[in-house]
């Protein structure tokens, strides 16, 4: 599950990035310059990953916040079994998402992390199925415990509760729905409490979903609005 395996800088040093190097080879001497073949024609699905890149948070988003290292993780946001099987939710957050894209964890010096996902459904229906789990009733009381139990897993974490409490509606996009998840727990030894927020968005085919994650004191509800209502209008005009 991302969230436990992604953010848990909130509670230990942070990452370092790596760079990547790229070495291109030489021509033999005289040899025309080869071009690689392009195509002009892109598949929906491919039009979609493009789209998703467009969308999701930038740092011109977060301004103040600092990009941390891309952490590879194949693993989605929420845990499969409050999903009932909805592939569109088990794929967004995924790196190797076709029509999707992810942005990079920006966090702050009050050690707020805040990042973002898109994907694109085939069908608008197929879209708003995804609202179906989340906007359940039984959702929370589902999340709650599993969550506990991923965090539970992580080095130096023992003593996880969690509870999942709504968060105020948002009127963006098509549909929306977000959850506030406060954990309480010991990390090293250390008690701590953590807030992890989700804000799931959807306008026509594309779905989003906003997480951030803050220790001491719960994430700016104008902040998240205003994060929310960025990507909403990129989602719009895509």
């Amino acid at each position: 599950m991302r969230v436990t395996r992604r953010r848990m800088r909130v509670a230990a040093a942070s990452m370092t990035a790596a760079m990547i190097l790229v070495a291109c080879g030489d021509e033999e001497p005289g040899a025309p310059a080869t071009v690689a073949p392009t195509s002009t024609t892109l598949s929906q699905v491919q039009l979609d990953e493009q789209k998703a890149q467009g969308i999701v948070l930038t740092a011109a988003d977060v301004p103040g916040f600092t990009m941390d290292a891309p952490d590879p993780d194949e693993s989605g946001y929420l845990p499969e079994a409050c999903l009932n099987g909805n592939a569109l939710l088990l794929r967004i957050g995924r790196d190797d998402d076709p029509r999707g894209a992810l942005s990079p964890d920006f966090s702050d010096s009050e050690d707020a992390v805040v990042g973002s996902a898109v994907t694109f459904a085939e069908t608008d229906d197929e879209a708003r199925a995804a609202f179906i789990p989340l906007s359940a009733a039984s959702f929370p009381t589902c999340f709650a415990p599993d969550f506990s139990k991923e965090l539970q897993k992580q080095p130096g974490f023992s003593n996880v509760t969690s509870t999942v409490t709504r968060l105020p509606a948002l009127t963006v996009g098509d549909q929306s729905v977000g959850y506030r998840t406060t954990v309480k727990t010991r990390y090293t030894g250390v008690a701590v409490t953590i807030y992890f927020d989700f804000v799931f968005i959807r306008s026509g085919r594309a779905l989003a979903v906003l997480d951030v994650t803050s220790s001491a004191t719960p994430f700016s509800n104008a902040t998240r609005i205003r994060l929310a209502t960025a990507v909403t209008g990129r989602m719009t005009a895509s």
